[in-house]
């Protein structure tokens, strides 16, 4: 075990990529399970706060410390068994998910989930039940967790397979491996039926495996998992499609989705005209007459991949006039130019951000998919009538938006926070959620109330205090 009491030694822990800042009194970085329970165990008796700490990629602050000691699992970094037969992998909580995927490369099977900051680690995306582009097609980190090892705030351990504790009714009870009995009520909510990532997951009859995924570090210390693996599509084709009109390309959008048996993506991801307007500027000969861009994945066969991209052109090419223009993939430097034309986005805001001095808006919001349109001009009028920079891109395939509001000074700022709860109110109103993959952490908590009511926070509150009563680990995450 690892312990450092210098502030100037762990200053890194201190923020995330939000850039929120917190405070601690010391950092301690366990070697294995045995230390990480003598350290809860011994914060629990003493009533010392514990904030888990990751790769530090998240947007919401969840990693930052408000005071205590930090708990960092850095060393729990190890890809311990892959089952070929059973197609599963179990790795330690530290492990990133580019490095499952290098791990995988050339074997005939991959992890689904492929959230969009590489660096982030298995433990952080149980955590927050990380998604990215595939989601459309594969769904979140929830889908492929098949069993995780945890350690509860009081230093008790616990082991959680899927299939084998579930709620009765809104009701549980089950033992730590120890023997200790734990029982609590979940709060009868009816969760937003879109993807969603803000609060404790709540469903009648559920899996307790289902609670720590999304529980944002609040319940325990996940230390390692099992992770469920698919068959390699044998060939992907990538596309970016420019469209040069509004209507042309929610109508395409509207028509793939019913046409599966034609085209059926695992990804359709979305570029706003503010986007292609800052691509412009790293990267050349995107259309001059384009109005927004889709990127989309199609997985198919050798055989069947030169037909596959002929339907892909006969379908577009009725929703745009710049079908010719369709920048394609089939290799492996292809598809690196396509992920370069969605990587370079967040870059180009993030110059922007540093350029204004000004903390940055983004939402993480997501609705029914068949408001998608309808959310999108909201924003877009609310943006345009309040004369608020802004840049939206985002996993438009589940209807999911990061509208990124840039603000060049304080009074922008305000009125921009204005514009960015009335945002979220909307999203609720038609049955969306606040937070589709980030979560909450400490920057949105305040919104949690936008979605849920006392009454229901209250719940989330009384399941924290069934494994954590004296409230040490993770304290400010959620609520």
């Amino acid at each position: 075990m690892i312990v450092k009491h210098n502030k100037n030694e762990f200053e890194d822990y201190l923020v995330d990529a939000s850039s929120y800042e917190g405070f601690a009194d010391e950092l301690i970085i366990p070697e294995n399970v045995d230390e990480i329970k003598q350290i809860l165990k011994e914060a629990t008796v003493k009533s010392h706060k514990i904030t888990i700490s990751g790769a530090g990629t998240g947007l919401t602050g969840s990693r930052v410390p408000l005071g205590g000691k930090i708990l960092s699992m850095e060393r729990f970094n190890r890809i311990l068994n892959f089952d070929r037969e059973r197609k599963t992998l179990k790795v330690e909580s530290f492990v990133r998910i580019e490095e499952i995927a290098n791990y995988l490369a050339g074997s005939g099977l991959f992890y689904p989930p492929n959230p969009t900051e590489k660096l982030s680690t298995i433990g952080g995306n149980i955590g927050n039940n990380a998604s990215g582009a595939r989601t459309y097609k594969y769904g979140s980190t929830r889908k492929y967790i098949n069993k995780i090892d945890v350690v509860l705030p009081t230093g008790e351990s616990l082991t959680i397979k899927r299939g084998e504790i579930f709620a009765n009714g809104y009701n549980f009870e089950f033992c730590t491996n120890g023997g200790t009995l734990i029982s609590f009520e979940l709060p009868k909510v009816q969760m937003p039926k879109v993807k969603h990532a803000a609060g404790y997951y709540i469903e009648q009859n559920m899996d307790l495996i289902d609670l720590f995924i999304g529980a944002e570090g609040t319940l325990g210390v996940v230390t390692g998992a099992e992770l469920q693996l698919l068959d390699s599509p044998e060939e992907v084709l990538g596309a970016i499609v420019f469209f040069d009109s509004h209507d042309g390309m929610f109508d395409f959008l509207s028509e793939i989705k019913k046409t599966d048996e034609i085209i059926s993506p695992r990804l359709i991801e979305f570029f706003d005209d503010n986007s292609i307007m800052l691509l412009r500027g790293t990267i050349p000969h995107i259309p001059k007459t384009t109005v927004y861009a889709l990127w989309i994945e199609i997985e198919t066969s050798k055989e069947k991949s030169d037909e596959t991209l002929t339907n892909l052109y006969l379908f577009t090419s009725q929703f745009t006039s710049l079908v010719d223009d369709t920048w394609v993939a089939l290799n492996e430097a292809e598809h690196k130019r396509l992920a370069h034309f969605r990587h370079e986005l967040p870059l180009a805001v993030y110059e922007k951000i540093h350029q204004y001095k000004q903390q940055k808006l983004g939402t993480d919001s997501a609705v029914p998919n068949e408001f998608v349109k309808e959310y999108y001009e909201y924003m877009v009028n609310l943006f345009k009538q309040e004369q608020l920079e802004y840049v939206i891109w985002g996993h438009i395939g589940n209807s999911h938006f990061h509208a990124n509001i840039l603000t060049k000074n304080e009074d922008e700022f305000r009125r921009a926070k204005d514009v960015y709860v009335d945002i979220l109110r909307r999203a609720v109103s038609l049955g969306g959620t606040i937070s589709a993959e980030h979560g909450i952490g400490k920057l949105k908590k305040e919104y949690l109330k936008i979605l849920y009511s006392e009454e229901i926070i209250d719940g989330f509150r009384k399941i924290k205090e069934a494994f954590d009563s004296k409230n040490v680990l993770n304290d400010g995450n959620i609520f």
